[in-house]
């Protein structure tokens, strides 16, 4: 995987310890929070219309990145570019990571183009599952402050969200599948708003 050397040697450099001004300041540990956009390759994830979902949402983890506006947090990106990552290793990556917190985002499909909103997934069976939770609430609602229906915490299985040894949520932002949904999900516009909002939910 081209990239893990790459994240492994940041997590090696920068994870340890924040930039200090003086000899005698105390070093303050920042928080690791990885972007997972999802998908990669030739998994493209959802199509429609002309639209890719690997795209998208690596678009809007980009804006999370590079707006951040925290002095105590770094986001780091899973994958930088369009490159596959077998879904079976997303969760050994992470936990060779070790970060503090994963947001694994996504768009979602439904055969019935009426559907649509904003779901947060977490798993049951994830060590972190309480605060995993807990955090999805808190997201949950302000991205859907932005105008996208509420859907709520979806519990499931999946292997990422199982097999993760931190706290992990998956955020289907919207339904590309939905007209409503993927006017806003393919308007640039909205990812300075989205990232907003995750900033908030991590205050």
């Amino acid at each position: 995987m081209k990239n893990l050397f790459a994240i492994t040697l940041l997590f090696i450099i920068g994870n340890v310890y924040g930039q200090t001004t003086t000899l005698d300041s105390i070093p303050t540990k920042k928080r690791i929070i990885l972007l997972d956009a999802g998908h990669g390759g030739t998994d493209t994830g959802v199509k429609e219309d002309g639209f890719e979902e690997k795209n998208i949402v690596l678009k809007i983890a980009k804006v999370i990145k590079d707006e951040n506006p925290f002095s105590d947090i770094d986001f780091v990106l899973l994958r930088e570019d369009d490159e596959q990552i077998i879904n079976t290793n997303r969760a050994n990556l992470i936990n060779e990571i070790k970060p503090d917190l994963v947001l694994s985002i996504h768009a979602n499909y439904n055969v019935k183009n009426t559907k649509k909103g904003t779901e947060v997934h977490i798993s049951p069976m994830n060590p972190h599952f309480e605060e995993s939770k807990k955090l999805g609430e808190i997201i949950e609602a302000n991205i859907t402050a932005l105008g996208l229906e509420n859907l709520g915490i979806i519990e499931t299985n999946s292997k990422i969200l199982r097999d993760s040894k931190v706290p992990i949520i998956m955020l289907e932002i919207g339904y590309l599948t939905n007209n409503d949904d993927r006017k806003f999900l393919i308007d640039e516009n909205n990812y300075p708003k989205i990232a907003q909002k995750i900033y908030q939910s991590l205050r």
